[in-house]
Formats: structure tokens, C-alpha cells, sequence
């Protein structure tokens, strides 16, 4: 347990010191910049800080950002049992991981962000809405650190953001149970809300089919983003 712990402390001090900027964040990072679009973007979206967590939170849990983002219904479809091992990527101050928490109570949540105030943030905000089967944990630019396989994987305004994201979902493929899947959200290209350097959604299909990934499911009722979900490729 001492081991582990001084691991940790170890990872944080060197990505506080050394790492550039944020470069997997998520929750709608970007949602409240309206720009010309750049279709033909391919690599991650410009660095920003999100040190302050507490004047982030009041933008990522804005309510009206939920007549567009239809949080609930995107949890009603996939939380298809309580008792589901789920990770959010670039879970920011829990937008989304609450909600899972809440739909899956016999399973476990784990917000996964590379900015250590927003892992301290949602860890405390676990704690004061009394969720004990969520959990934030600090992950880095290539690999989310998820603490065991996992059923499911979500990335909502986040896959933008990684860089390498082929070799990330590599990655990502190592840590995930045996029928998983990886549900991504993000806005589409003609969308007036979201970053100006959008991603196309064929773009995500065929960097998904290159790290091995099968498309199961595409839902259209999100009206400013699409709503794609995958599973491991049967080799």
C-alpha cells in the first residue's frame, strides 16, 4: 500500500512539473466556443489549462447545458445493468460520472482526467454526494491508468483532444473486460457549439477499425454531436 501510494505522488509530481498542458480532458471543455470549423484536423486540439477547477465547474455543469447534451438519456442507453464497471475519460469536474454512478449502484465509476485539481475535485465531490462507487483517478496523455478491466468506456468531448489516438486506444484495448465497449460523443462538423477544429466522424470509425475495433451502434438523437459506440474486433 506504502509502495503504491509513493508510486502515485511520483506520477503527479511529474506530470504538475514537466507536462505541457492538458491534452485529454473532456465534459465539454470546449463547448462554449463558437468558431469557423477545420474538417480536415487529424491531431489533438490546442492545449488549455483547467487549473482552477471550481470556475470550470460552473461552466461543465451549467444546466443549460443539458437541453443539448441529453445527459440522462445518453446514461439510460448505455447502462444496460447496476452493476457496470464504467470509466469516463477526461471526466472533468463529473458531468457524466455522477450520473453513471447513479444509474450503475451495484457497480463502479472511474473518472480518469491528466489534471491532478480535477481528479482532487471529483474525488471530493464523490464524497460529499455520498458516491461511494465512484472514484477519480489521474491518468496520463497515452494511457487513462485504469485501476481493472472495465465494461465500459466513455469519452464525451474528449477524443479530440488525444494525441496518438490509435496507439491510445491500444492502449486503452489492454484494459477493458471481455465484451466491452467505447461509446465517444463529440460534436458534429457543422455544430455551432463545440472547438473550431472539429472531428470528423469517419475520421473516429476508421482510427477505431485500425486499433481493432468493431462499430455496434450510432445514435442520431444528440442534435449538436454524434453518438458512436464500439467493441473488440473478433480476431
Amino acid at each position: 500500500m506504502h509502495a503504491r501510494w509513493i508510486a502515485r505522488l511520483a506520477l503527479l509530481l511529474t506530470l504538475v512539473l514537466l507536462a505541457p498542458g492538458p491534452s485529454v480532458h473532456g465534459q465539454g471543455h470546449d463547448h462554449d466556443h463558437d468558431h469557423d470549423h477545420d474538417h480536415g484536423r487529424h491531431d489533438a486540439t490546442i492545449d488549455r489549462s483547467f487549473e482552477d477547477a471550481d470556475e470550470w465547474a460552473d461552466k461543465f455543469e451549467n444546466p443549460e447545458r443539458d437541453a443539448w447534451q441529453l445527459p440522462d438519456r445518453v446514461v439510460a442507453e448505455l447502462v444496460t445493468r447496476n452493476d457496470l464497471v464504467i470509466a469516463d475519460i477526461g471526466s472533468a469536474t463529473g458531468y457524466f460520472p455522477v450520473r453513471f454512478a447513479r444509474a450503475a449502484p451495484r457497480g463502479h465509476v472511474y473518472g480518469a482526467d491528466i489534471e491532478p485539481t480535477m481528479v482532487y475535485y471529483l474525488n471530493d465531490r464523490a464524497r460529499r454526494e455520498q458516491l461511494d462507487n465512484l472514484t477519480s483517478v489521474l491518468a496520463e496523455p497515452h494511457d487513462p491508468h485504469l485501476p481493472r478491466a472495465v465494461d465500459l468506456v466513455f469519452i464525451c468531448n474528449t477524443y479530440h483532444h488525444i494525441d496518438d489516438r490509435i496507439g491510445y486506444l491500444r492502449n486503452l484495448r489492454e484494459q477493458l473486460g471481455e465484451s466491452a465497449r467505447i461509446a465517444i460523443v463529440d460534436f458534429r462538423l457543422e455544430s455551432a457549439k463545440g472547438p473550431p477544429h472539429k472531428l470528423d466522424p469517419n475520421i473516429v470509425r476508421e482510427e477505431m477499425t485500425a486499433a481493432e475495433f468493431t462499430e455496434v451502434a450510432s445514435h442520431d438523437f444528440l442534435p449538436e454531436q454524434y453518438f458512436l459506440v464500439f467493441e473488440r474486433a473478433s480476431r
